[in-house]
């Protein structure tokens, strides 16, 4: 079962590159604007892409290692973070809501970084 750190990293890797459907950086931050992320690296990465005037997983690629580094977090593995998505806009609402209760949510094996909910 995924640990916080991992939904963590399966809810940012979504704002990041995007729901099956789309962005949903439009309907995912205002959920988690006072979500208390437990890694500090989660926390920052947040609120760059909450800061971020588009919700464009090219252009965040792009912009967010001179953010981060700036930030503090020079070293960052971004593959992880933009990996595609395999959720729809639905599943990744519903994910972040467990997130936010503090559920435990089972994930196959070999999805729990890349968030395939089954």
């Amino acid at each position: 079962m995924p640990d916080s750190a991992q939904l963590e990293r399966s809810v940012l890797g979504l704002l990041c590159a995007g729901s099956a459907d789309g962005p949903v950086k439009d309907v995912l931050v205002p959920l988690l604007r006072g979500y208390p992320w437990q890694n500090p690296l989660h926390h920052a990465i947040f609120d760059a892409l909450a800061a971020a005037p588009v919700d464009d997983p090219a252009i965040n690629r792009q912009l967010l290692p001179a953010k981060l580094t700036r930030m503090g977090f020079p070293d960052v593995e971004w593959e992880e973070f933009f990996s595609p998505q395999s959720l729809s806009r639905e599943e990744a609402i519903a994910l972040v809501q467990r997130l936010l209760a503090g559920e435990k949510i089972d994930l196959p094996p070999h999805a729990a970084s890349r968030c395939d909910v089954e």
